[in-house]
């Protein structure tokens, strides 16, 4: 028997309407942390730990804000650790790393990894931090106190399969004030 139930495709989706370059992709590959207890999602955010591995959000216990030397790099998951392409069921030798689209990588992206609210055209989006870790949040104030990895392009929508999408631009811009 299987370890896990992968869920069905259109569960959790990302698509990339617009910036992907199949030649020159930005996008990056690594293992799941194995000590990660949030479970990583197509679509959703993740980030590098410090032994190269990804988890979701900014990781377990680390504040919004920036520290001296910590600006994280936002990455937007391919597929989700539960997918077969990530991961195997018991017994097969499939899977063990995830990828990412890089944020800095100018993608418009669509996704149905986000918490429910309104999300206005331009508005700046951050990461989920407690309970919405691995998910896209709008960013409570400027970026100066927040690490931000996205501008909202279209807004919020239903997709083909009548899930709740939003539309984002991918950026950088990392926290300058420090706590």
């Amino acid at each position: 028997m299987g370890k896990f139930k992968p869920g069905q495709m259109f569960d959790h989706t990302q698509i990339e309407l617009s910036g992907r370059s199949m030649m020159y992709a930005l996008d990056f590959a690594a293992p799941a942390d194995s000590a990660e207890d949030v479970v990583i999602n197509e679509g959703g955010v993740i980030t590098l730990n410090d032994s190269g591995n990804f988890v979701a959000g900014l990781g377990d216990g680390v504040a919004n804000v920036a520290v001296a030397h910590n600006a994280p790099m936002a990455l937007f998951a391919i597929q989700g650790i539960n997918d077969f392409d990530a991961n195997s069921d018991e017994g097969n030798i499939s899977g063990g790393v995830m990828s990412g689209l890089v944020a800095s990588g100018g993608y418009e992206i669509q996704t149905t990894e986000f918490v429910t609210g309104t999300y206005g055209v331009n508005d700046l989006l951050t990461f989920g931090v407690t309970t919405n870790r691995g998910k896209i949040v709008l960013a409570a104030d400027a970026y100066s106190t927040q690490h931000c990895f996205g501008i909202v392009s279209r807004g919020t929508d239903s997709n083909a399969y009548n899930k709740p999408v939003l539309s984002f631009w991918t950026t950088y811009l990392p926290a300058v004030k420090t706590s």
